[in-house]
């Protein structure tokens, strides 16, 4: 007995410290589905005690320990160890309501049922661990895939340009070095428009991601967004379609207008050069409602709900510039606004990203 309450000892000064290292992330969700979870097995064990040994209802309380571990990891899965181990005693060993044990074996039960939802924890958590470290080394991958192939090419755009210029002595006219001047500018916007993204993705991340919510006239944020894509819009179409007593949004403006530049600069990428997009907002008490919808190709039901995920680019996009961080992006300063962010089909043609925000 002294054994076993030492180790309840232990195990309970490991759970606090996981939880008080991960304070600030700390988010009670995850112990409040496990404490329903393990109460729900309790409950279900009042009417199987009568029918079954206690040593095969522990096995219902160990398969919620696994899968607190492999879901939350280790400090779910001890806490979730714990409970089960006192819900057990108290409510499934004789005698009842109480933590008395009446016979020998039930204290080896109880010893050996503790000893075990431990090791499962550490074992489901390592597991879980070594999933994510797997999904981090892919993403690591994806990126740097994705660094080679948006820096490399805009560098070697410059390299060439400039060396053509300071080469060519005076055998260039006017206009070819403007225009080998004018290419590279445009190439090192697009760097630096994919370094500012990976540094926003890296923010957004590890949570790090500093909003500034002042009142700001959500038409402005648009038009200043399509200014800066006037380059690139050529032949296409944009309306944007606000009232005049639309009211000022708390926001952070240089952020919103990333996002307004990311979203219309993919309609502009999946659109004919005479194409259509459309910008809609309107508002209610509590919130307000963007849709930003063009008539391009669409986006395939299958990939509604995965173009907001890191890297994750639209089959038959290979060819289009991009880190695909764009959307990420987006939805992570949506989220931070305290807002949503959706892809939906256009019913007349293409797509429409709805952003949902609140109104104050």
């Amino acid at each position: 007995m002294f054994f076993s309450i030492a180790l309840l000892l232990a195990i309970v000064i490991f759970s606090i410290a996981d939880i008080i290292q991960n304070m600030k992330k700390f988010d009670f969700f995850p112990y409040v589905a496990n404490f329903l979870i393990v109460s729900i097995i309790t409950f279900a064990g009042e009417f199987l005690k009568r029918h079954l040994e206690p040593t095969n209802i522990s096995m219902l309380y160990l398969l919620a320990v696994v899968f607190a571990a492999m879901k939350w990891g280790i400090g779910n899965a001890v806490f979730t160890s714990i409970f089960s181990f006192l819900c057990f005693d108290f409510f499934l060993i004789p005698p009842y309501l109480t933590f008395t044990v009446a016979h020998i074996q039930y204290l080896f039960t109880l010893t050996g049922f503790l000893v075990v939802g431990i090791v499962i924890s550490i074992l489901a958590s390592k597991m879980r661990e070594s999933v994510l470290k797997k999904q981090t080394e892919k993403l690591q991958t994806a990126l740097l895939n994705s660094i080679s192939h948006d820096l490399k090419t805009p560098l070697a755009t410059i390299t060439g340009s400039l060396t053509s210029i300071i080469n060519a002595d005076n055998a260039l006219s006017g206009k070819e070095k403007h225009d080998l001047l004018e290419n590279s500018l445009r190439e090192s916007k697009h760097m630096n428009r994919v370094v500012s993204d990976l540094l926003d993705m890296t923010r957004i991340d590890a949570g790090a991601l500093k909003i500034c919510k002042e009142p700001c006239d959500l038409r402005e944020v648009i038009d200043s967004s399509i200014e800066q894509l006037l380059d690139k819009i050529e032949k296409r179409k944009i309306t944007v379609d606000i009232d005049n007593n639309f009211p000022e949004i708390p926001m952070d403006y240089p952020f919103m207008m990333k996002v307004f530049y990311n979203l219309i600069d993919n309609c502009i990428k999946y659109t004919s050069s005479e194409g259509t997009i459309a910008v809609k907002a309107v508002f209610d008490d509590v919130k307000i409602t963007i849709d930003i919808s063009d008539d391009g190709i669409g986006v395939p039901e299958e990939d509604l709900n995965k173009i907001f995920t890191k890297f994750y680019r639209v089959k038959g996009s290979a060819s289009l510039k991009g880190t695909g961080l764009g959307l990420s992006i987006c939805k992570g300063i949506i989220e931070s606004h305290g807002g949503t962010i959706c892809a939906m089909k256009n019913p007349a043609k293409g797509a429409v990203i709805r952003i949902s925000m609140p109104r104050k």
